[in-house]
């Protein structure tokens, strides 16, 4: 078994795509002005993901004025070798460290298109097949677990799926469009007898994905049934489609996971991790996760079940919520910490007892329904005594307290409705507060040509006080690739935003990555703070391209 698989190594994908993007950019563009040229651009992959270890032909959906492109991936696992067929990919998925999302973008010497996401999952893989509009219709699902990879198409498409259950077998149909692909779909999913009789709907149950756990009360057949939206809400009146509407329908009667805990990988050491989830054994699978080298995040699979955990890697111990209720309370524990938990029974409350420094701020942030959980956590920090010092109801409430008093203090978690179940986890940092500085920029690529200036604006945001100078520099540029330092100022215009104009002596295309530090002052060495994340998808990278300037027109005589 992989030791997990890491996202958001950045630094190490981003210097191999540099290096490779300018050189095949500066052959590609030798000798040729492209600059009037439009970029490709994709409007979807489809399908949008494979199983690990296999090969899959995957179709961007788009235009492509010249092909082949280039691809270039956040992260490594996938290799894309373009077909003759214009729009075609062979992409071959590593059967190890490959699982999870993988952004994906599509590029050659005169620009990119908008990143997609492609999906690397642990089970069989399938493509829907039309027509399937109506239950009697509905494809057969002959073999579970499988992943179907579909689109709504066109307004008014529905899709289904029929699966053949035994008496007391639980069906897991878990939908993922909108949160994993980026799909602009509100997705809804209903399961029906094959006449059409109504059994289970369900939305929004993570986030704009839906779910359904169905629990067969006799043998016979069901139908999957998946219709929809637009996530952002126009004049349509009536069912969706388009043919961005990408989905990947995962279904399976055997173990599968929803969660973890502890919630997150810790940085030094092994972390034990154990699968929340459905379909179980009675000791769930536990396994020991060593966090990569410069890994961020990571894609935890375990033996014999369906699906992967995304966790975080946290340079700071890591635990789990315990049940309230016991005949002991829980050890107290000492910030900072990231600490988790589920909710297993109906208005089950679960607490983390922590030690805490009268007057010493702290950090807490709930993470639930915006991390893709169906808990909706309600929060109280009780004193030795058990009195509320403390209630927060907000949804993933993100806040500062500061401890009364000295003492061991206990930070209790209910779901607001009282729901329960794998799917209604949660995940909660409590860290020493501290000033922050954190930057973005709305754009995830620009261009420019060589021998021009490319402005690019940087958002400053400064948290909990953090009243220094920041420095933003380019990080192991490419070469001819370059920008003066710019400083944003404690008070003043700056303080919020700031320019950092970028230029480059020839030809490009590449991911660039932007820091923001601390002014080198003297006897001090400059320090980094943080990666300027860039674009919707707050990757640490900005995607750079740069052309030949276009040739001067002969003067007339």
């Amino acid at each position: 078994m992989s030791a997990g698989v890491p996202e958001g190594s950045w630094r190490r994908t981003r210097r191999r795509g540099i290096a490779a993007g300018c050189a095949l950019a500066a052959a590609a563009i030798a000798g040729t002005v492209v600059a009037a040229d439009a970029p490709p651009v994709a409007t979807r992959l489809f399908p949008a993901g494979g199983a690990a270890g296999s090969t899959v032909t995957v179709k961007a959906e788009g235009t492509f004025p010249r092909w082949p492109v280039q691809v270039w991936t956040d992260r490594p696992g996938t290799t894309w070798k373009p077909l003759e067929e214009k729009g075609a990919f062979e992409v071959t998925i590593a059967p190890a460290d490959s699982l999870g999302v993988h952004r994906v973008r599509l590029f050659d010497a005169v620009g990119t298109a908008a990143l997609r996401r492609f999906v690397v999952g642990t089970t069989a893989e399938a493509v829907e097949t039309e027509p399937n509009n109506r239950p009697s219709e509905a494809q057969r699902i002959s073999s579970l677990p499988v992943t179907v990879n579909g689109v709504l198409d066109k307004a008014g498409d529905v899709d289904c799926f029929a699966v053949v259950l035994d008496a007391g077998q639980t069906l897991v149909a878990s939908l993922d469009a909108h949160g994993g692909l980026g799909s602009p779909v509100d997705a809804v999913l209903e399961l029906v007898s094959e006449t059409g009789g109504y059994l289970a709907r369900t939305l929004d149950t993570r986030g704009l994905d839906p779910r359904i756990v169905f629990t067969a009360r006799r043998a016979g057949t069901v139908v999957v049934r998946v219709y929809g939206f637009p996530a952002e809400p126009n004049q349509t009146i009536g069912l969706a489609g388009a043919s961005d509407y990408v989905y990947r329908l995962a279904l399976t009667t055997g173990p599968v996971v929803a969660a973890a805990l502890p919630p997150a990988v810790g940085s030094a050491g092994a972390t034990k991790v154990t699968a929340i989830g459905w379909n179980l054994p009675a000791a769930p699978p536990a396994r020991d996760v060593t966090a990569l080298p410069d890994a961020r995040r990571m894609w935890i699979p375990f033996d014999g079940v369906s699906g992967a955990v995304e966790l975080p890697v946290v340079a700071m111990p890591v635990t789990a919520f315990v049940a309230a209720g016991g005949s002991e309370p829980p050890p107290a524990v000492m910030p900072p910490i990231v600490a988790g938990g589920w909710f297993e029974a109906p208005s089950r409350e679960a607490i983390l007892r922590i030690t805490a420094t009268k007057d010493a701020s702290l950090a807490i942030a709930v993470e639930a329904i915006g991390h893709g959980s169906e808990a909706d956590p309600t929060l109280e920090i009780r004193d030795p005594s058990g009195a509320v010092v403390l209630a927060k109801g907000e949804r993933d409430a993100a806040f500062s307290w500061k401890p009364p008093a000295d003492g061991d203090f206990t930070i209790a978690l209910r779901d607001r409705r009282g729901a329960y179940g794998p799917g209604h986890f949660f995940r909660v940092s409590v860290v020493p507060e501290k000033p922050e500085v954190r930057a973005t920029t709305e754009a995830d690529a620009v261009s420019g040509v060589v021998g021009g200036k490319v402005e690019l604006a940087i958002a400053v945001e400064r948290l909990r006080g953090w009243k220094q100078p920041v420095e933003f520099v380019l990080v192991d540029p490419p070469a001819g690739v370059s920008a003066a330092a710019v400083t944003s100022a404690a008070e003043g215009d700056t303080a919020k935003k700031v320019t950092l104009t970028i230029e480059s002596t020839g030809p490009c295309a590449g991911p660039l990555t932007i820091a923001a530090r601390t002014p080198a002052a003297e006897g001090v060495a400059a320090a980094t703070v943080a990666d300027v994340l860039a674009g919707k998808e707050r990757l640490p990278v900005l995607w750079l391209t740069v052309q030949p300037a276009p040739a001067e027109e002969p003067k007339k005589p």
